[in-house]
């Protein structure tokens, strides 16, 4: 087991779908919630902190999810977007955790996620040649993705429906990416939801 003691992990789970029609987080993949395979695949690591922030059917997702080493936060600004999530997760790490040095983001709805991509981006920002460790698939960057403390702030100034990626796009020369063959796939709409049935076996 790793030891990532100075890394809070934010799993950003607040949206309300509206595409889907039914709570993202909680579509079943392979015998368990979506949200759920989240928080199992970062079970083998042992990170600092770890938030799940919430907004849309907070309540209904609290029911279903065993959060483990996780804690709920709700964000009541959800329908802000994006940014008022990564806000959230940052300011409760920090006020519980000040010595928090790397923060590792994690969307509810990116099925392929695994503990050994975590690894691996993990271990690629311990070199810390960069400041922000991504995730690179079909010619894009994006989350999974770890920043250091450094941008923090950054984080904090983000606002409207921009998530952490609008930070990734202005620093390119602060970004080192780690591929994600399957980080392109997410659950938004029905088809994407049938189209997940494809993976279950």
């Amino acid at each position: 087991m790793s030891d990532d003691k100075d890394t809070g992990v934010i799993v950003l789970a607040a949206g309300s779908s509206s595409r889907l029609g039914e709570p993202k987080q909680l579509v079943e993949f392979k015998d368990q919630p979506l949200l759920q395979k989240v928080i199992k695949e970062c079970e083998p690591l042992t990170f600092g902190s770890g938030i799940i922030v919430l907004g849309s059917n907070a309540e209904e997702i609290q029911q279903q999810i065993d959060p483990g080493s996780f804690t709920f936060v709700i964000n009541e600004k959800w329908r802000e977007g994006i940014a008022s999530s990564i806000r959230k997760g940052v300011e409760e790490t920090l006020k519980n955790h000040p010595d928090t040095e790397n923060l590792l983001f994690l969307l509810s709805d990116q099925p392929f996620v695994s503990t050994e991509l975590i690894r691996q981006l993990l271990t690629e920002h311990r070199k810390e040649t960069k400041e922000i460790t991504a995730s690179s698939y079909k010619g894009d960057i994006g989350v999974p993705a770890i920043f250091s403390k450094s941008l923090f702030p950054l984080l904090l100034e983000l606002s409207g429906d921009q998530g952490a990626k609008k930070i990734m796009k202005q620093h390119p020369e602060r970004v080192v990416a780690v591929p994600f063959e399957m980080g392109h796939f997410d659950v938004d709409t029905p088809e994407d939801r049938n189209e997940l049935h494809n993976f279950e076996s």
